[in-house]
């Protein structure tokens, strides 16, 4: 074949290749499992990313890992320390982790790292039994790429626990509500009611919402095994719920209530005047609705609409008992917030129970508005299909762009960060006679500080008199670190004038200062490193 015959089969060739491609790509983007499967691959690995970037601890996780070290399994029971309160399943298989495999920040993590990804792989399956398999799959799109439960996968606290309990009531409910004649998800309910109430504490709320929802699907017919069934399961919510309120419960929640709850969550409670009405549209259009971005006031000026458009249909529709079962945990945590026992709005972390709620109702209000704006199209079934793609290419693309920034930026605020390359440090350079203070005034210490000095195998001292002691008697090195609220002026100077006056003569070796804020309303420390070595070294 000479060269003129080639050209023109050459040409064809590529016409075909790139037809066959580009036909391949438009099923492709219009396949629900491609979405699908790209969606969870990269929600999961989004989590896995965080989890090994290893973030420091930061002041809650401290808070809490503090209380395991420090009390046994009996002492759990007991209100916490550093106006903290946590499930005490959590609490006791946090201590069992530490016991077993250390106090690495891998190790303390790992529950919660589990259970995040357990929530990821669960919700398809679930929201399928709710709607559609679009509306599945922007839900779950919406889960797997969400900043906030990403965020608290790797957070030593138990919000990805109450997202994945939260998730479980949901999908026994659906499955409960859809299949009325079967005896399993009843059953199913019973017995993990006790488990979900000992792991979460807003697990009530949703709880609650699924004894209403079989109520309202179940009240017409008068089956005697059914309302066995249904007196048995709040028998059992009650009875677990009123056993943890006044053994474990009740304690964290007084301890914490003046001290704790109400000055760090003042504005998550309601105010009783005329200021509600501002306060509940501040609270729905808040941090607790924007996903998946975050943030106050930004997309949940979207979500919270779409919440409310998925709601409304659900009613129209003549689904009412998935109506309250998805309205309900709302309406029960505002009421809990209305005697100051749980907080409505103001943070994601705290709402991580209602996010399986948020997702389906955003989603299938989502589904709808595409469907009434596009009805009109000729292909509009094609049209409904390219703007859902559309949808989860967006949301694909947010999730490995914030994936990069945690990459880049690998902490919550810069202040955790610099506290524990200070004591990485300072352990890092200690030998075995090495004396070690750590000083504060006025509590200035960060509370993570705490910890890592907690895990520490290497004394420590809180005083430096006591050191000077040592120091003339053995003539190892020092490591001093301070933390002030102001600077405190003339502080190296201070230090070896008291060496003078034990005749322990000092080589200086380093010393810096450093800013730290650590985010919130937290006030700036000082912190002055001194790192000494004796003449004869």
């Amino acid at each position: 074949m000479t060269k003129s015959q080639a050209a023109p089969v050459q040409r064809q060739r590529r016409m075909f290749a790139v037809n066959y491609a580009g036909r391949l790509l438009k099923r492709l983007l219009h396949s629900r499992r491609f979405w699908l499967i790209l969606l969870v691959s990269i929600g999961l690995a989004w989590r896995l990313a965080r989890y090994f970037l290893n973030f420091p601890i930061w002041g809650d996780e401290a808070a809490v890992g503090l209380n395991i070290l420090n009390r046994s399994y009996l002492g759990l029971l007991r209100p916490l320390s550093y106006d903290q309160a946590c499930p005490i399943g959590f609490l006791w298989l946090s201590k069992w982790m530490v016991v077993h495999f250390g106090t690495s920040s891998f190790v303390v993590r790992f529950v919660p790292l589990v259970t995040a990804l357990a929530g990821v792989l669960l919700m398809y399956p679930i929201a399928r039994k709710f709607s559609g398999p679009w509306v599945a799959l922007l839900a779950t799109g919406l889960l797997a790429c969400s900043l906030s439960p990403a965020r608290f996968s790797n957070d030593f606290k138990p919000y990805s626990i109450d997202l994945l309990v939260a998730l479980g009531y949901t999908g026994l409910g659906l499955w409960a509500l859809r299949r009325p004649h079967d005896w399993v998800p009843p059953l199913l309910l019973i017995l993990f009611t006790p488990l979900a109430l000992v792991f979460s504490y807003p697990s009530v709320f949703v709880a609650g919402a699924v004894s209403l929802a079989l109520a309202a699907r179940w009240w017409r017919v008068r089956s005697t095994a059914r309302t066995t069934l249904w007196v048995l399961y709040n028998v059992i919510l009650l009875g677990c719920f009123g056993v943890l309120f006044f053994k474990v419960t009740g304690g964290q929640l007084h301890a914490t209530h003046q001290q704790g709850i109400v000055r760090a969550w003042g504005t998550a409670f309601p105010p009783l005047n005329w200021r509600f009405g501002w306060w509940l549209i501040r609270a729905q259009f808040g941090n607790m609705m924007s996903y998946p971005m975050g943030g106050e006031w930004g997309v949940s000026l979207l979500i919270s609409p779409l919440c409310w458009l998925g709601a409304w249909r659900l009613w129209c529709r003549g689904r009412r008992a998935e109506f309250v079962l998805l309205v309900a945990p709302f309406l029960a945590t505002l009421a809990a917030s209305f005697v100051r026992a749980y907080p409505y709005g103001r943070d994601a972390r705290v709402e991580q129970h209602l996010v399986p709620a948020i997702m389906l109702l955003a989603s299938l209000g989502l589904f709808n508005g595409v469907v009434f704006l596009l009805r009109a199209v000729a292909n509009h079934r094609l049209a409904i299909q390219t703007a859902v793609a559309g949808a989860c290419a967006a949301m694909a693309i947010f999730a490995v762009i914030a994936a990069l920034i945690n990459v880049y930026n690998p902490w919550i605020s810069r202040g955790w960060e610099q506290t524990r390359r200070i004591v990485q440090e300072v352990f890092s350079g200690a030998d075995q006679n090495t004396q070690i203070v750590f000083m504060a005034k006025s509590g200035a210490m960060p509370i993570n500080v705490l910890w890592y000095l907690r895990r520490q195998r290497h004394s420590w001292l809180t005083e430096l008199p006591a050191a000077k002691q040592l120091l003339a008697q053995t003539g190892a090195g020092l490591w001093v670190v301070d933390f002030s609220r102001r600077i405190r002026k003339h502080f190296l100077e201070n230090i070896r004038r008291q060496l003078a006056a034990r005749k322990v003569a000092m080589n200086l070796v380093k010393y810096h200062r450093q800013s730290i804020y650590l985010g919130g309303v937290s006030p700036l420390i000082y912190a002055q490193v001194l790192h000494l070595e004796p003449l004869t070294k």
